[in-house]
């Protein structure tokens, strides 16, 4: 898993790339990615999962600690363009319905004080 960082109206953006699982070689956690953020005032997230085909409980358990992470301090975590197979894995854990999801970037964004 990789990720390219953007900003776009205060919202830290994450477009990740590849599976996101337990690996030895991912350089960068990117729940520690998040909480770094955190710590220099950002409060605002969106996950990008448009080229992300596959993700194991380490990825869930990536997924949960940013969401606590940034619920703690107050902040807004988004998630958008999930692929059939990530949305199955969404709806099955009940994730779904704990995080906010869009179709796509445009909404999540123009939606953001929702």
């Amino acid at each position: 898993m990789e990720f390219q960082i953007r900003e776009i109206k205060n919202i830290v953006i994450y477009d990740i790339k590849g599976d996101l699982r337990l690996s030895e070689d991912m350089p960068v956690m990117l729940h520690d990615h998040v909480k770094a953020q955190l710590d220099i005032g950002k409060r605002n997230f969106l996950l990008n999962f448009e080229d992300v085909q596959y993700m194991d409980s380490f990825g869930v358990g990536q997924l949960i600690g940013c969401l606590t992470s940034i619920s703690k301090v107050g902040g807004k975590l988004k998630i958008t363009n999930l692929v059939p197979r990530i949305r199955y894995i969404f709806e099955v854990t009940g994730m779904i319905k704990v995080f906010k999801v869009t179709d796509d970037e445009e909404t999540a964004i123009k939606n953001y004080s929702d």
